[in-house]
């Protein structure tokens, strides 16, 4: 399984790193590429503001250009971000989202397109969210401004099958809470290696089953 993950939590190390490490070690038999999208927004965005416009990030650089190229080759994904970023700055949102759209295969920048998905190859995608407890809710459902949301959309604009989705809190709460944001990213990564469907036949997280499992990861996990 060729794996990318990519971790867009504000702070490196928190919760949200912690979980997709977790996920990771889950899948040791993996071929995964990690990519942070502050790490790159440090060196790539010259604030041109055009994602405001468009809603993507746009600029071309040899950093930004490798890291499409590897989500692009990726069969799975792991993304951890926050519930929802700044509604007043959105390029931190337009570059996570141009990453999802590589992966996906599917407009990344004004004019440019990712080459096509093979006819039944479809990819598969797994999400953890940091959030308080009522607000990762919200944001898996797609009612806060970008994060979680805007990679939702994403990965349904490019046929991803979601197989999972855990909120770990925005903040560490006690051992109890990291051993809970453990478990529900071991937990995600193996309904990510199980493919598309779960060994007894469940189907991809879509409609109900979506808001059931953002309500079951927020009371898990937070």
């Amino acid at each position: 399984m060729r794996l990318a993950v990519i971790d867009a939590s504000p702070v490196g190390g928190g919760p949200i790193t912690h979980a997709l490490s977790c996920a990771v070690a889950e899948l040791p038999d993996a071929d995964v590429v990690r990519v942070r999208t502050f790490d790159i927004f440090a060196r790539i965005c010259s604030s041109c503001t055009a994602c405001s416009r468009t809603g993507r990030c746009s600029r071309h650089d040899a950093v930004i250009d490798a890291a499409v190229a590897a989500l692009g080759s990726a069969d799975s994904l792991l993304v951890g971000c926050a519930g929802h970023f700044h509604a007043h700055d959105a390029r931190c949102a337009a570059l996570l989202e141009r990453l999802v759209g590589a992966f996906g295969n599917i407009e990344t920048a004004r004019g440019v397109e990712g080459a096509r998905r093979s006819p039944g190859a479809r990819k598969r995608a797994a999400l953890v969210c940091g959030a308080p407890p009522l607000m990762g809710v919200l944001a898996m459902l797609g009612m806060m401004p970008s994060g979680t949301a805007g990679v939702w959309r994403m990965l349904e604009r490019a046929d991803t099958a979601i197989v999972g989705c855990a909120a770990v809190g925005a903040r560490w709460a006690g051992p109890a809470s990291r051993d809970r944001a453990s478990e529900s990213a071991r937990k995600i990564a193996r309904s990510l290696a199980a493919g598309a469907s779960s060994r007894s036949g469940r189907p991809a997280l879509t409609g109900a089953r979506r808001v059931a499992a953002a309500l079951l990861g927020v009371t898990r996990a937070v």
